[in-house]
């Protein structure tokens, strides 16, 4: 009688093992996709892109200083087969706001140039036109300053 008992016990044991491992292989696919979707950076937008509504983000000087710079977009070929580039040249007085626009053509991930300079360029970066681009600044002791932004 307990032989009985144990043999159906097991062919029970043995019914959920199979199931369980039908079920695990059965959702491991959709698991692996979900966890690729997560860990999947964003895609790229390719370099050169050039979009067809405008693309607008603020520049806000955080520095006790004016601020003179430049947004510069990626190479592109004109219409006389020369190789150009748009260059957005600005000067922000200290705790100022300003908008800018553009179509590109872009860096690859929708990003410019962004230049700071006095005579010649301090501070240079390529950040994305994406939220409030900040420039910081402060003088220094000895005379002079540091001027550099948050690129995105």
């Amino acid at each position: 009688m307990a032989f009985t008992h144990w043999k159906q016990y097991n062919v029970r044991m043995k019914a959920f093992f199979l199931f369980a491992c039908f079920a695990f292989f059965l959702m491991l696919p959709v698991a692996l996709r979900a966890q690729q979707e997560l860990a999947a950076p964003p895609p790229s937008m390719p370099d050169g892109e050039v979009v067809s509504e405008p693309i607008c983000f603020s520049v806000i000087n955080k520095a006790p200083y004016s601020v003179i710079g430049s947004f510069v977009t990626n190479i592109y070929t004109a219409d006389d087969g020369t190789k150009a580039r748009h260059r957005s040249n600005f000067r922000l007085e200290p705790n100022y706001k300003s908008e800018f626009c553009t179509y590109g053509p872009f860096y690859e991930g929708r990003k410019l140039e962004l230049v700071l300079r006095t005579l010649i360029p301090i501070f240079s970066c390529k950040t994305a036109v994406t939220g409030d681009i900040l420039i910081y600044g402060r003088r220094k002791p000895e005379g002079g300053t540091d001027t550099w932004a948050v690129c995105l």
